[in-house]
C-alpha cells in the first residue's frame, strides 16, 4: 500500500510540480536534469534505507536491487499509463465520451491491483535472496520510506507556503 502511495506521489505530485518550472527550452533542459538528479537521489536514499533496515549483506543487495528496480520500473509504467489516460480524458473533457471516462476510471482503479500483481510476481524471487525476517523488514522499511517521503513533502509544502 505504501509503495503505491509513493508511486502516486511521484506520478501525481512530483512530476507535474517539477515540470511546472520549465519556462524556456534551456531552462527545461536544466530542470529535467535537476529533476532526474533529484529522483536518482531519492532512489539512492530509498535503496540505502531498504538495505540498512532489511539488514542485507552486500551480496544480497547486489542480487536484490536489480530485481527490485525492475519491479519498480514496471509499477511506474502501470502508473504512467493510467496517468496518461487520465490526462487525455482531462484534456478533452468536454468532448470525451462516456466510454472514454469509463476506460480512464477503470485504468485508475486497476492501478492498485496491477501493482499488487507485479509485486506478487516478484515476491518469490525476493524470497530466494532474502530470509523471511528480511522480507518482513523490507516491507516495514518500504512503509518507513513512504512515511518519510510524505513527511518531507508536507514540510516542504509548509515552507513554500510561508
Amino acid at each position: 500500500m505504501y509503495r503505491s502511495i509513493f508511486s502516486l506521489i511521484i506520478a501525481f505530485v512530483i512530476f507535474p510540480f517539477a515540470s511546472s518550472f520549465a519556462q524556456e527550452e534551456v531552462d527545461s533542459v536544466k530542470t529535467a536534469d535537476s529533476r532526474r538528479k533529484w529522483l536518482n537521489d531519492v532512489k539512492d536514499y530509498k535503496y540505502q534505507m531498504l538495505e540498512r533496515e532489511a539488514q542485507m549483506t552486500e551480496k544480497q543487495a547486489e542480487e536484490f536491487f536489480p530485481l527490485y528496480q525492475e519491479m519498480e520500473n514496471r509499477v511506474f509504467m502501470v502508473n504512467l499509463e493510467a496517468r496518461r489516460m487520465e490526462m487525455r480524458v482531462s484534456d478533452d473533457f468536454d468532448t470525451a465520451t462516456d466510454d472514454d471516462f469509463k476506460q480512464a476510471a477503470q485504468a485508475l482503479s486497476d492501478v492498485k491491483v496491477r501493482e499488487a500483481e507485479i509485486e506478487k510476481e516478484y515476491y518469490p524471487q525476493f524470497a530466494r535472496i532474502l530470509s523471511d525476517k528480511q522480507m518482513f523488514l523490507l516491507k516495514r522499511a518500504e512503509t518507513h520510506f513512504a512515511t518519510d517521503m510524505l513527511r518531507h513533502y508536507n514540510r516542504s509544502k509548509e515552507l513554500n507556503a510561508q
